[in-house]
């Protein structure tokens, strides 16, 4: 099994001032992996990363579109702000990427607008159902949303600090590619509030457990 915060910013973002390497180096020490990448409009500090250990990044992006901010998981190529919902989804999906709509009810934060979600419901892949930041009833909300798309579970931290990681993280199957991934997602286990010492003492004895 992997364990994957599928939300995570770095300095690559306006608004964190940690750098792309600490964020894997923390991810690593919790035994997160693969690392999901998803600064704002940027996909820097992601590539930075996936240059050095491609089999351990995902690249991913959120975007600001015209209507709210969604998010590329996948990715190959930076997309540009100020598209239309369509248009960014469309070219996520060129790159066989995959659209995963975060925190679309926290009424703090840059969400897509609902008249934009009810356009391309059947083009969301991932719902966000638990975000780190969000508070219960936008949690709450969002699994509810998830469960009328039919679109797979997702969870994210949402982390702009390193103390924030894996404040909640998917344990899933390991995963081939996006498609074997969404697959894998549908059967995976949201685990919300995770005791960081016990992460950290479990990502210690892996690497013993699996020579056993």
């Amino acid at each position: 099994m992997v364990r994957v915060d599928l939300h995570v910013h770095s300095a690559a973002s306006r608004d964190c001032l940690v750098p792309a390497h600490r964020v894997a180096a923390r991810c690593r020490a919790l035994g997160l992996g693969p690392v999901f990448l998803t600064d704002h409009d940027s996909i820097a500090g992601a590539t930075q990363l996936w240059r050095q250990e491609p089999e351990q990044v995902v690249i991913g992006q959120e975007v600001m579109t015209s209507e709210g901010e969604l998010i590329g998981l996948f990715l190959e190529r930076e997309l540009p702000r100020g598209l239309t919902p369509e248009e960014a989804i469309l070219q996520i999906k060129a790159q066989g990427g995959l659209v995963y709509l975060q925190h679309p009810y926290d009424p703090y934060r840059r969400r897509l607008r609902e008249d934009a979600i009810e356009r391309v419901a059947d083009r969301i892949d991932v719902v966000e159902v638990f975000n780190g930041r969000a508070d219960e009833d936008a949690n709450r909300r969002a699994a509810d949303l998830c469960a009328i798309l039919g679109a797979a579970p997702g969870a994210g931290s949402d982390a702009h600090t390193l103390p924030e990681l894996g404040a909640v993280y998917v344990e899933m199957e390991p995963f081939n590619g996006p498609e074997d991934f969404l697959d894998r997602l549908r059967r995976g286990t949201i685990v919300r509030r995770p005791s960081r010492l016990r992460l950290m003492v479990e990502a210690r004895l892996a690497p013993a457990m699996r020579r056993a």
